[in-house]
């Protein structure tokens, strides 16, 4: 089928007009009962509405599955072809009941709309990924409700919140970030899921924790506890880096503080602790009471003896020490737990927060009979124990809701679901540019009636964007200029309400959107199967095709210097010249040729200037010329196939050539043809192989 078409594209019509009939039927299979020429005909044809109808039609009545059949009815509803739905499939359909008399080597030149793919740029938006926020990225920014307050930035919090949340981003990966901003400030009822909860948040003045606040009351001793405006921090802790913190030491204040009453199940504690000093022989410093004097899970620690910690829990009477040894000035998060039932005690030591409760403790202590049947608070202690900084105190009856914050069960107040595109790029994330999404305000400007686009705040079939997008742009952008481009994302409901991209352009005054709609002209051919697209590729080199050459050459740096060193717009390797737009084979200006900055002299150019005749001049100057259109075919169709649709793909570029014989003055055409073998394959571009060269009348 290739050599076929190729033959009937390139040698039937001009073999027919020659006489050479037998010779050339016995190259192709169908033709020898066709050697008679009657009706060699060149159509020139634009399809009707109707026309793409019939095509339609007629392509789903031999379609054989539903996708090819859902191809063949878009070709009706759209009125126009795209690059899933090719004319060169489907425009045969018609061309065969149109000009079905048509002898071998007619053609048809048909002109039909084209549905243009929309810029990558534009896809990228309107295919990006949705991230919600939830109530937990709302609590980034200091509020436990579900929304940002108005009194906050969103793009302050918004990139921070998509990196914790969208695992692996590539580089160019856009989000639409879709969130709730509070018009006021909102009424929040919460409950909390933990006993106690101690930030030791009492102002900026250091100095007695049992001064500072009522929260902590001393229960013996006299010398204080210590509070400083300082805090201490771990990730994925609740109670973390907030406020100031306690400090302990070799004194002797106690202090509690006070929870409601437990009497069953296990009682959770935990607090983040820094150890700066401690004794060989140790100490207790944390531990829970029962309404009296009962101390059950004191948490102890101790050095032990070559500069480390060790850390027990215990009773009165009964210390278990764990064998772990830990560093000194450096934050741990402790969790200890008394079970009131059967009076175990565990001790955790963790360097990082986790909300799953390990396996196994770092020491366990526990009695025959439980010491304490209730308890009902904290306390911190002081006296033999370390010398440490403590944050962070919380006390819950399970371990997981040491990690959550308060619950919010109502939140009362208006506000507005709002939208936002994010690029991440750079290893970040960052507020898409040149791109506009429609707000609340937008839509109500337009109409808040029934039939408005503010009713709902979308648009639909009965309310296209294009008839309200323009007028927004022209009070969004009143300075707008010529050539302006803006992408604006909008709602519209069409069985349910999806987020549409277009983009628009200023021009002469007013906002438009492009139609991606072209009109295209192709040719078919008819053959011994009948009416088939003709993939030949037709080009007559213009001024940025002759310019396109000479960058090459001075871009080139084995024939750069053959390139015109000043004006940049001529060069003597190949000839190409967008200065008078030709191909210039001019001796004259090679043999001797000028010198200086005007031109190159020509012993620059050694395979030339080893030549002794004109004659061999120029042929070097032919062969040149085609190695240049090979090269410009490269340039100018980086994207270039070998098939479409099953045939091979020929170019035919044309060039004009002045001084076609070198020493006589003279203007010719010629035709250059190709075919490309293989398409581009990253940095390599495609291929062309030389079919013939000739002048064109």
């Amino acid at each position: 089928m290739k050599n076929t078409i190729y033959s009937l594209l390139s040698a039937l019509v001009f073999a027919v007009l020659l006489g050479a009939c037998d010779d050339f039927n016995d190259q192709f299979e169908g033709l020898d009962d066709k050697t008679q020429i009657k009706n060699l005909a060149a159509y020139n044809y634009t399809l009707t509405e109707t026309d793409y109808t019939t095509i339609s039609n007629a392509a789903a009545k031999v379609a054989s599955t539903p996708e090819e059949i859902s191809l063949a009815n878009s070709i009706k509803t759209n009125k126009y072809f795209t690059t899933a739905v090719p004319a060169s499939t489907y425009v045969p359909f018609l061309l065969k009941t149109q000009y079905p008399y048509a002898d071998l080597g007619s053609t048809a030149m048909i002109t039909y709309n084209f549905g243009q793919a929309r810029p990558s740029y534009l896809e990228d938006f309107a295919s990006a990924s949705v991230y919600t926020l939830t109530n937990a990225d709302y609590a980034a920014s200091g509020n436990n409700a579900s929304g940002f307050y108005p009194d906050v930035n969103p793009a302050n919090f918004l990139p921070d919140i998509l990196a914790a949340n969208i695992s692996d981003p590539t580089d160019g990966k856009i989000v639409l970030a879709k969130y709730s901003h509070y018009t006021e400030i909102p009424s929040v009822t919460t409950i909390s899921n933990y006993l106690v909860e101690e930030n030791f948040n009492y102002g900026t003045t250091d100095g007695n924790l049992t001064t500072v606040t009522s929260n902590w009351v001393k229960h013996s001793g006299t010398t204080p506890i210590g509070y400083v405006n300082s805090s201490l921090s771990m990730t994925d802790y609740p109670s973390s880096g907030t406020g100031g913190s306690a400090t302990i030491g070799a004194n002797s204040e106690d202090a509690n503080s006070v929870f409601a009453e437990q009497t069953s199940g296990t009682v959770y504690m935990s607090a983040l602790l820094n150890i700066s000093a401690v004794s060989t022989g140790g100490g207790y410093f944390l531990h829970f009471m029962d309404e009296g004097t009962a101390y059950p899970t004191r948490v102890w620690a101790k050095d032990n003896g070559t500069g480390k910690i060790l850390f027990g829990v215990g009773f009165s009477g009964l210390t278990n020490w764990g064998t772990t040894a830990f560093d000194y000035n450096n934050t741990y998060l402790l969790v200890a737990s008394y079970n009131i039932t059967t009076g175990v005690s565990n001790l955790y030591v963790l360097p990082s927060a986790v909300t799953t409760m390990p396996e196994t403790p770092e020491v366990t202590a526990a009695l025959a009979a439980p010491p304490v049947v209730s308890i009902s608070k904290i306390a911190i202690r002081q006296g033999g124990g370390p010398t440490a900084v403590i944050d962070g105190v919380r006390v819950a009856k399970t371990w997981a809701d040491l990690f959550i914050n308060n619950v919010t069960t109502t939140v009362e107040g208006n506000k507005v679901n709002e939208e936002a595109y994010y690029k991440y790029a750079a290893n970040k994330w960052t507020l898409a540019q040149n791109i506009y999404v429609l707000t609340i305000e937008d839509y109500d400007s337009m109409g808040t009636a029934s039939g408005q686009p503010g009713r709902f705040n979308n648009f639909d079939s009965s309310m296209p964007p294009e008839n309200y997008l323009p007028t927004l742009l022209a009070k969004l952008y009143p300075y707008a200029q010529n050539g302006n481009k803006q992408i604006v994302a909008y709602k519209y409901f069409s069985g349910g309400a999806q987020t549409r991209v277009d983009e628009y352009v200023f021009q002469n005054g007013v906002w438009s959107k492009p139609s991606s709609i072209v009109s295209k002209t192709e040719q078919f051919v008819f053959s011994n199967t009948g009416w088939v697209f003709d993939p030949t590729v037709k080009v007559v080199m213009g001024n940025a095709d002759y310019q396109m050459m000479v960058d090459y050459v001075l871009a080139t740096p084995s024939i750069a210097v053959l390139a015109h060193p000043f004006y940049k717009n001529e060069e003597y390797y190949y000839g190409f010249a967008s200065r008078y737009n030709n191909v210039s084979f001019r001796l004259s200006y090679r043999n001797p040729y000028f010198t200086g900055n005007y031109v190159q002299p020509v012993t620059v150019d050694p395979e030339f200037n080893a030549l002794t005749t004109d004659a061999a001049k120029v042929a070097l100057m032919w062969t040149r010329l085609k190695e240049g259109m090979g090269i410009f075919l490269q340039l100018k169709y980086p994207n270039a196939v070998p098939t479409v649709g099953g045939l091979d793909v020929y170019y035919h570029a044309t060039t004009y050539v002045y001084y076609p014989t070198g020493v006589s003055a003279g203007n010719e055409y010629h035709k250059y043809i190709f075919k490309c073998t293989a398409a581009a394959s990253g940095s390599t571009p495609p291929t062309f192989e030389f079919v013939s060269e000739g002048i064109v009348n």
